[in-house]
């Protein structure tokens, strides 16, 4: 009994290690290595934007300083030499106004403190709307840009979609403004005081809110992921 228990126990062992030493579990185990290490990294990818986001603003303040002293990004570039640091403004179009540059690239970073921020990070988006704001028509430009990024965030760029994503919310008041002129143009008829007087008679009434049960909802919603993210909570 004890000989046939043994004999199983090798057979099993010898199937396992037949196993890891398949191409599948190879590859199970290199793509599940890969996945841990992406998500060690992507708190210091994260923070790389961040402080990129940092020049950009750097670069969009010291730019307006002298924005109607130059008609193009290229003068502007070869007339001051604080400007001559800022990467960023080598990338885009020399033929670009400096108005025009603070306009489009404020449109391209102003969603990025809240994207990088949010739990999952989309990364597509990151990269689409400062490719839309400041890139269209300017591949050479684009490609420059985004070599530079990888040098710290190597999946910057990739997947980005030909037409950026849109970084405003759907909000109803813009769903208003959007609204068909004949729809927006004839108000509605005002209630007559019989029919208002009708509604509140046939509506339920709710009953108040107890305090007790304000604060059993309020325990149960949950806490701010920005709390603590991405640095472990204090204990």
């Amino acid at each position: 009994m004890a000989r046939g228990f043994r004999f199983a126990r090798i057979v099993m062992n010898a199937a396992l290690e037949h196993d890891r030493r398949s191409p599948l579990f190879t590859l199970y185990e290199t793509e599940e290595r890969m996945t841990k290490e992406a998500a060690t990294q992507e708190p210091y990818e994260r923070r790389a934007l961040l402080l990129h986001l940092g020049d950009v603003l750097e670069t969009v303040f010291c730019l307006s300083q002298c924005a109607d002293d130059y008609a193009s990004i290229g003068d502007a570039v070869r007339g001051n030499d604080a400007l001559a640091s800022f990467t960023l403004l080598g990338f885009v179009d020399q033929r670009m106004t400096p108005r025009d540059f603070i306009r489009r690239a404020s449109g391209a970073f102003f969603i990025w403190p809240k994207a990088l921020l949010d739990e999952t990070l989309n990364r597509p988006m990151l990269a689409s709307t400062v490719k839309s704001d400041l890139f269209d028509d300017n591949a050479a430009g684009w490609r420059s840009y985004v070599e530079e990024r990888r040098a710290e965030v190597p999946w910057f760029g990739e997947d980005v979609p030909e037409i950026a994503e849109s970084a405003a919310p759907a909000h109803p008041a813009a769903l208003e403004s959007t609204a068909s002129p004949s729809s927006s143009s004839t108000p509605a008829p005002a209630p007559s005081p019989s029919a208002e007087a009708k509604t509140e008679a046939t509506a339920p009434k709710r009953k108040p809110v107890e305090p007790s049960v304000k604060k059993e909802v309020n325990a149960k919603t949950e806490p701010s992921r920005y709390a603590t993210w991405p640095w472990p909570e204090k204990k």
